[in-house]
């Protein structure tokens, strides 16, 4: 699908802002490994939600509709998913890791995916590596998709895992952790990335009855064995990630946007809203909702992107708008999401007509004042981040930007076109 995203001269309005993809995802597996029945209120309803609720199903889990909206009743299958499985993952990185260490515990679980130039092309050896450990039988395509993974006794004790490619790796294995008889400890080489992430997999747990002991000074996670989850009420809060890619545009233009439904939580791109007032964006944060006055000038920033990973690119597009220099600093780690967030980014926005240099761990963006020309065709790279960037660009060109592979939004926020037309932007998909 391709989108012409015309240019935008103000934008006012109030919207919702979807519910967390990574909430989402982790409330979902924690309900499947709860012996009982769970429900997962305003859960999002995305690719990677609808794959996690398709691959939950298959290895043994029921869902069903609660009959109020979309919220979902969640059945689990404890600690005993089905011997045998066949995982389509779709583009989700996060649902593929988690699901990799609970198959060990299956007789035989097989996973591929149909996009081989995304998800296919990401490096998954530092948890097949941890698995292989704990005594798992893996096989891969030297480190990647397609791959089987041969369980039933998996060790517990402890094992190490990297931390430096994704933090998931380390979430896949403290989901893993209390269904273990002899528990584990998991030990974190190398540095951790999107330490954030990791207290979001943490918060969740908790709220499922399993007990952690985190050493994050050490980066050694230390899980008890035969915890059993506990199956309650799990409430989706809004998505900050995705709501970043709609303050982005709305700070840049005239008018007032307000986006409710976003409550504090363990998400780290909450700080990002901080980040843009540190820009000279006017934006208040309330206690479950964001007021963004759009319009007033913005300035560079040097910003440590690693606690914030999932809004960089969103806020790296509003200092493309900005006076001077901006530096997103320990962002290597972005090269290995659904396209390289570094080299992808950088090149389709200097086709747009903005000055990005991505360096091994930085990405160095020189802002330009007024709008950029546009009128030019730019690629998603299958990926909805880059999609949300291009996004607003386009609404801050002369010309508009045709955006081909928009469809890739849906991985995260299938209503964000759809969300912005209601806020005044005009937008035609083809």
């Amino acid at each position: 699908m391709q989108a012409f995203v015309a240019p935008c001269r103000y934008l006012s309005g109030s919207i919702a802002a979807p519910p967390s993809k990574n909430y989402t995802t982790r409330y979902l597996l924690a309900a499947a490994l709860a012996e009982g029945e769970s429900l997962v209120v305003n859960p999002a309803i995305n690719d990677d939600a609808l794959v996690m609720r398709d691959c939950l199903l298959a290895l043994g889990a029921e869902i069903r509709d609660a009959g109020s909206g979309h919220d979902l009743i969640v059945r689990g299958f404890g600690g005993r998913p089905k011997p045998k499985a066949f995982l389509s993952v779709g583009n989700a990185g996060a649902v593929l890791r988690f699901l990799m260490a609970i198959a060990s515990l299956c007789e035989e679980v097989f996973f591929d995916t149909p996009f081989p130039d995304s998800l296919g092309r990401r490096p998954q050896g530092d948890l097949l590596r941890a698995l292989d450990e704990m005594g798992v039988h893996t096989e891969s395509n030297e480190g990647r998709l397609p791959i089987v993974i041969r369980g039933g006794r998996p060790r517990g004790s402890s094992v190490k895992v990297g931390g430096q490619v994704s933090s998931q790796f380390a979430s896949a294995l403290l989901f893993l952790a209390p269904l273990l008889p002899e528990g584990l400890e998991i030990a974190v080489t190398g540095g951790l990335r999107s330490q954030a992430a990791v207290r979001t997999t943490l918060d969740v747990l908790a709220q499922a009855g399993i007990s952690v002991q985190a050493d994050w000074d050490n980066l050694i996670f230390r899980v008890k064995g035969n915890q059993p989850y506990r199956a309650g009420r799990f409430m989706v809060n809004g998505d900050y990630p995705s709501a970043l890619a709609i303050v982005a545009p709305s700070v840049l233009l005239p008018g007032q946007v307000r986006l409710a439904g976003l409550f504090p939580d363990c998400q780290g791109e909450r700080a990002a809203l901080g980040a843009l007032q540190e820009m000279g964006a006017d934006i208040t944060i309330g206690s479950d909702f964001v007021d963004i006055k759009g319009g007033a000038p913005l300035h560079g920033i040097d910003l440590n992107g690693d606690p914030v990973i999932d809004a960089v690119l969103s806020l790296a597009t509003a200092a493309a708008f900005a006076e001077g220099e901006s530096v997103f600093r320990r962002v290597g780690h972005l090269r290995y999401k659904e396209s390289d967030r570094l080299g992808d980014f950088s090149r389709e926005m200097a086709i747009a007509g903005l000055a990005m240099t991505p360096m091994e761990e930085n990405l160095v963006v020189r802002g330009k004042s007024g709008r950029i020309e546009g009128g030019v065709n730019v690629a998603a790279h299958h990926d909805h981040r880059l999609v949300m960037a291009l996004t607003t660009a386009a609404m801050h060109s002369k010309r508009g930007l045709r955006i081909d592979g928009a469809e890739h939004v849906s991985k995260s926020y299938p209503g964000f076109f759809a969300d912005l037309r209601q806020l005044g932007a005009d937008i035609e998909l083809i």
